[in-house]
């Protein structure tokens, strides 16, 4: 294999490009990138439980807390009290929130497609499956330091 350089180094790059690109697509909703991930977890799984969207993500409770906090101040999401957890909630779409969902999805697209522009079609389906694998793999070092 050739001496590359960081796979970290490449990784940052794009998801510093990612983050840019959707702040400014996403300034006219008064969203930031942050937001993006928990309403794509939404559109697909509309009323999850709060601490499900946390595990879908991997990302902590209270980071998600703060998500799901300002995204009901902007009148994105509502949730309701778990009746069988008065400290858990599930997490709701408002119709503004349900109105978002076309244009996000064309957005997150049309990034998907410039990453991926002059790409053969294998190419990008090599790509999803190495950046899925890639994913798993981080996912499974996380839980070994977690339990070490």
């Amino acid at each position: 294999m050739k001496n590359h350089p960081s796979i970290s180094r490449f990784l940052s790059c794009l998801y510093r490009h990612t983050q840019m690109y959707f702040d400014r697509q996403l300034s006219q909703f008064e969203l930031s990138y942050g937001a993006l991930s928990f309403l794509m977890v939404l559109f697909h799984h509309d009323g999850i439980h709060q601490e499900e969207i946390s595990r879908r993500l991997a990302i902590d409770k209270a980071t998600t807390a703060r998500a799901i906090h300002k995204l009901m101040e902007s009148g994105y999401v509502r949730r309701e009290t778990d009746p069988g957890d008065r400290r858990a909630y599930y997490i709701f779409l408002t119709e503004k929130g349900l109105i978002l969902k076309p244009e996000l999805k064309r957005l997150s697209r049309e990034w998907s497609d410039q990453l991926t522009s002059g790409f053969a079609l294998e190419e990008k389906e090599q790509v999803f499956q190495l950046l899925e694998k890639m994913s798993r793999n981080a996912a499974t070092l996380k839980s070994i330091h977690k339990h070490s």
